[in-house]
């Protein structure tokens, strides 16, 4: 059983270290340019165990999207159930999306330019499996504080364009290097901004 285990984690490390380096490849040359024998160069593995791993360059493009989303989503909901109060966890939630942005540009960049590239064509019921368990814990945690009073009753539609969108925003231009307001002042900016038009 220890074997196993042990097999299975290495397994598992590898394929992220492909997905990791393919990451890199695909933002430094895009995906057309790049091919299975760049990554296998970058990741320092075989042709065989990508595709071991991957059936394809277009599978392999579609998991490393995958694996930002669920990374993101991940530490997202850590950020959010954790807080107490409603506007401790308005603020979490942005102080998170922008910290992360800023911290993990390479992901970043990949998910806000392929969400819909060809290749995810294939990967669209994993995605809606991550984007259904993701989006029931935050309907979960603002029903709670909605029923509180916390915060105002709206259509639901609107929540995500309220908190989210200027979010998006701000991380388009920043993405683009031409941001003038460091992540520091834009959360708190826009963390005010977003409690004053949700708090009851």
């Amino acid at each position: 059983m220890k074997r196993f285990k042990s097999e299975h984690y290495s397994s598992a490390s590898r394929k992220l270290k492909i997905i990791k380096s393919a990451l890199e490849c695909f933002n430094e040359n895009g995906f057309t340019q790049t091919s299975i024998g760049d990554v296998c160069k970058k990741s320092k593995t075989s042709v065989g165990s990508v595709y071991h791993h991957f059936k394809s360059k277009e599978q392999l493009a579609a998991a490393v999207y995958l694996e930002g989303i669920r990374q993101y989503q991940q530490g997202f909901i850590r950020a959010l159930e954790k807080c107490k109060t409603a506007k401790e966890g308005i603020e979490n939630i942005i102080r998170f999306h922008l910290d992360w942005v800023h911290n993990h540009q390479d992901w970043s960049r990949y998910l806000f330019h392929n969400r819909y590239a060809e290749f995810m064509i294939s990967a669209e019921v994993d995605f809606e499996i991550l984007n259904e368990e993701y989006y029931t814990k935050i309907a979960i945690w603002f029903k709670k504080h909605i029923e509180l009073g916390n915060i105002r009753k709206l259509p639901s539609d609107l929540y995500s364009s309220i908190i989210m969108g200027p979010c998006q925003e701000y991380t388009r231009i920043f993405l683009s290097g031409k941001n003038s307001s460091n992540v520091d002042t834009a959360s708190s900016v826009i963390s005010s901004a977003v409690w004053r038009a949700l708090c009851s």
